[in-house]
């Protein structure tokens, strides 16, 4: 247990390592970064108008109210942070570093080479960017409600947060993962448009696709489970699954990994 705590300190000392060595570099081409960053808040006013057209509306989304609706927009924008800081940099390079021998190298280190090769870039400023604007529109939500979500609830609520990234993380890296099989598909840029499943309640959609996509893949579960806990709309099933599902997803990744890596010739071979 002690290896283990270990283990996870060094790794994530090497990963703000990552972040500090991707800030800089990002810092020295400055405009690239605030256009980036004004991109990026462009993105964030398309979103608005969404929320905009649903207040002058007043339309409800299976039950929900335009400030619940809130929620679930200000959840999936946060998370977004995430998914495009953290994630998707990565998931782009990966064909490359397999294509250009680059992954030679990665090889060689002391660390976990999943670690090195799914976790060594990131955008801060998005990160930034997107969590900030999602916790406002979160806040914005629960103040019109006028709900008092005690202490509890908002530890469980960061509690679905995490579980959230770990499944986005899972879900998307696993069929990426298929560039050491197909190094000529763009798989990256092929699953990247599923992640806008998640932009609107999970409710929008029918029973049977609600289901495939909590249960079978689970892409609702990343933006949706956080708030409808903040909610208190999850059944104990959903409840269980939100806990269980990163779990299962991260076992099945490494299972993936390890065969994909098996699949791999060195550059010099």
């Amino acid at each position: 247990m002690m290896e283990f705590l270990r283990e996870v300190r060094k790794h994530f000392r090497i990963f703000l390592a990552f972040m500090r060595s991707c800030l800089a570099a990002q810092m020295e081409y400055r405009a690239n970064f605030f256009t980036g960053i004004a991109m990026e808040g462009g993105y964030l006013l398309v979103k608005l108008m969404y929320i905009l057209v649903v207040y002058r509306a007043g339309v409800s989304i299976n039950g929900l109210s335009p400030d619940e609706i809130l929620l679930f927009v200000g959840t999936f924008v946060a998370m977004t942070g995430v998914y495009a800081g953290l994630i998707m940099m990565n998931l782009f390079s990966l064909r490359d570093i397999i294509r250009n021998g680059a992954l030679d190298l990665y090889i060689t280190k002391p660390v976990s080479l999943q670690f090195m090769i799914t976790l060594r870039r990131s955008d801060l400023g998005l990160l930034a960017v997107d969590i900030g604007a999602g916790a406002i529109m979160i806040g914005v939500g629960l103040v019109r409600l006028g709900d008092s979500v005690d202490h509890w609830r908002l530890f469980g609520f960061a509690g679905y947060m995490i579980s959230s990234s770990l499944v986005a993380y899972a879900l998307f890296v696993i069929p990426v993962l298929l560039s050491f099989w197909f190094l000529g598909a763009n798989l990256a840029g092929a699953i990247d448009p599923f992640w806008d499943f998640n932009n609107m309640p999970m409710g929008i959609y029918n029973r049977a696709i609600q289901a495939i996509g909590t249960y079978l893949i689970p892409i609702f579960v990343i933006t949706n489970f956080p708030a409808m806990y903040l909610l208190d709309r999850m059944d104990p099933l959903m409840a269980f699954w939100g806990i269980v599902s990163p779990v299962l997803l991260l076992w099945l990744t490494r299972i993936v990994f390890k065969k994909a890596v098996r699949r791999y010739e060195s550059a010099s071979s």
